[in-house]
């Protein structure tokens, strides 16, 4: 399982980065939509990350944070999710509360796989809006960068 979800974080770590130079070839003058979702990845990959470690900083999936942050933040979220899953035992359930206050208990692998989908959905939606824009999305399908 560990081998599994390293290939998934590195295809999600290289879509981003992928997105993050699109964005900067654009001068990160994407709309507030674009930007709102792009936000909204990266938080919420930290924020399962910090539920994961009992430590939550984040107030709200949706805060702002400059674009051009993007790929550093990226950078940062990978490398930690990569020493959680070198410490963590997969198969652990781990509890959390979201942020209406509601109580949760989620294995850790089922949480990190998560975190590939929402990715991927949202990845999804910012592709349709660059489109709607007459930007050229990235071509994020796993299928195309799996060796």
């Amino acid at each position: 399982m560990n081998q599994f979800l390293i290939s998934f974080f590195t295809y999600n770590y290289q879509i981003n980065q992928s997105l993050a130079d699109r964005f900067k070839s654009y001068g990160f003058q994407m709309d507030g939509d674009i930007c709102r979702l792009a936000n909204h990845l990266m938080n919420a990959h930290q924020i399962w990350l910090e539920r994961i470690s009992g430590n939550v900083s984040l107030q709200s999936p949706w805060a702002d944070f400059p674009l051009e942050s993007f790929a550093d933040r990226n950078q940062n979220l990978y490398e930690q999710t990569l020493a959680l899953m070198e410490t963590c035992d997969l198969d652990e359930f781990i509890s959390y509360k979201n942020f209406t206050g509601a109580g949760f208990e989620k294995k850790v692998s089922d949480i990190l796989l998560h975190v590939i989908n929402h990715s991927t959905y949202h990845r999804g939606q910012i592709a349709l809006l660059m489109r709607s824009k007459g930007l050229e999305p990235v071509a994020s399908d796993y299928i195309h960068w799996v060796n």
